[in-house]
């Protein structure tokens, strides 16, 4: 996969073309940072229970209209393959969930084509705010909110989770943040090794003249954005060891307030995930769509509940029963005028079958998978049927591993 062009220059790089800047997995590279070799280090092998036949990963670019030529269908296929192939060398080598949808979320974020990281859409003030949100089977979450300057928000969201384990209390008894925004993340982001740029080169010359076009139709009172492709890219991950994780990250609507938060960094919003017990499979959703009512709904979370209820025949069925309960026909939404986009990707796993389920109500939605088993990336342009109506229409498909 090609290097981003114009990737920003990291404090502390090496390089001012920035080709040394990412190693070859796409972490960006800085001395004491998290680098993937920092990951592996770092991050606590997979708890060795009974090691699973399968590890699996799948992520998505985002829900809304994509319109797609030829040309940009080609750069978004090559994308999911590299971010899931990446991915996959995580897990093929006997590293955790947690990395592996960090590695391939981090490509996600490193690409201008998406709209997270460093292709973020730009505030109404020119600027580009960040969130992100991270959890793992075992309960650990992180979330980071409109945060400047830091093109791989996702780990910073890892980093919260990952210290909450370590250290469940700071010095005096204090609670650690389970969520992080503004100037303050960077901060924390800076003195936790993470990776941060002057916020101006978080600014792509594509998003500006996208910026200049929202800005004409906004001044001719046009209503033309709502079909854009939504806020969130994601991942989730199954490794050997049967323990899951799950990923969003997201660039937030354009010409949003500044200080905005979407559903990334909330709890059970954004993404969400547990392990198998004897009492629940394991699960991993991520969800994208509108931020505002995702943050009201939990849809990742209820998909979760509804599988652990039995009330759904799988998670196929979960995914369609909540989507329409708890999406489409949710009384506390119809006070939004929006159109109800949401997409979203999940895997259940009950220690010996995988059931991989993707459904949207948005008129597309771009996801991919790869299972270990498989060598081939398997990616997916998923299109309302021709006369459904995007927000009062469903579509969800799903296949077994």
């Amino acid at each position: 996969m090609n290097k981003p062009e114009g990737n920003p220059k990291v404090n502390g790089a090496v390089s001012d073309n920035g080709q040394e800047t990412y190693t070859r997995s796409g972490i960006l590279r800085k001395p004491r940072t998290q680098s993937v070799t920092a990951l592996r280090k770092n991050e606590p092998r997979p708890k060795k229970t009974k090691r699973s036949s399968e590890a699996f990963i799948a992520i998505h670019l985002g829900a809304g209209d994509h319109n797609l030529t030829v040309n940009k269908r080609d750069l978004y296929k090559s994308l999911c393959k590299t971010s899931c192939q990446e991915g996959m060398k995580v897990l093929l080598s006997g590293g955790s969930a947690d990395e592996a949808v960090a590695v391939a979320t981090i490509f996600l974020e490193n690409s201008k084509l998406v709209n997270a990281g460093q292709g973020s859409s730009l505030t109404i003030d020119q600027t580009v705010e960040c969130d992100a949100g991270f959890m793992n089977g075992s309960g650990y979450f992180g979330g980071v909110a409109a945060v400047p300057g830091v093109p791989n928000p996702i780990l910073i969201a890892k980093k919260i989770a990952d210290l909450h384990r370590e250290e469940p209390l700071l010095s005096c008894g204090r609670i650690p943040p389970t969520c992080l925004s503004g100037l303050g993340a960077k901060s924390w982001a800076e003195s936790n090794g993470i990776p941060t740029c002057d916020e101006n080169l978080m600014v792509s010359d594509r998003n500006r003249k996208v910026y200049k076009k929202y800005i004409e139709k906004m001044q001719k009172a046009e209503e033309s954005m709502s079909s854009e492709v939504s806020d969130t890219v994601g991942a989730i991950a199954l490794d050997k060891f049967g323990n899951v994780a799950s990923t969003v990250s997201s660039g937030g609507n354009w010409l949003k307030h500044s200080g905005r938060v979407g559903h990334a960094p909330v709890f059970g919003c954004g993404c969400f995930s547990h392990n198998n017990t004897k009492d629940k499979n394991a699960i991993a959703v991520s969800c994208s769509g509108s931020g505002e009512m995702l943050a009201k709904s939990h849809l990742p979370q209820c998909i979760s509940k509804c599988v652990e209820s039995k009330a759904c025949l799988g998670l196929v069925d979960a995914v369609s029963t909540v989507i329409q309960k708890e999406f489409i026909s949710n009384e506390l939404l119809k006070c939004h005028k929006e159109t109800k986009n949401v997409g979203m990707i999940g895997i259940r796993w009950d220690g010996r079958r995988g059931e991989y389920v993707w459904g949207h109500t948005s008129k597309s939605f771009i996801v991919a998978h790869l299972a270990s088993s498989n060598e081939v990336v398997k990616v997916e342009f998923s299109e309302l049927q021709e006369n459904a109506i995007p927000g009062k229409s469903m579509k969800v498909n799903g296949v077994a591993f």
